[in-house]
């Protein structure tokens, strides 16, 4: 006997995406309604595919790349200097103390 893992369902309902943290019930019906998330009927219940829900998934942001660390740096040190107004300024923006 070999022992191979469970294969998971295509099609899971609302509730088992909601159980498996996809996103809250009514977010789910929200995306089904707008047609962001496909869905069909199977025995009278609404069921996604799980490929579908995992295509709704964004990236957490990230750090910046080396790229953008560098070009950051090249324009902080072509740019002229700031005046204190400016500085001040800046730092309210970017939610410094004024």
């Amino acid at each position: 006997m070999s022992s191979t893992p469970p294969v998971s369902p295509i099609y899971v309902t609302l509730q088992q995406a909601v159980a498996e943290g996809y996103a809250a019930y009514s977010t789910l019906r929200g995306y089904i309604a707008d047609g962001r998330l496909p869905a069909i009927y199977i025995g009278g219940r609404i069921k996604i595919r799980r490929e579908d829900l995992d295509a709704l998934a964004t990236p957490a942001r990230q750090a910046p790349t080396r790229d953008v660390v560098a070009a950051v740096e090249r324009i902080v040190a072509e740019a002229p200097p700031l005046t204190p107004e400016q500085r001040e300024h800046l730092a309210v923006i970017l939610g410094g103390t004024s």
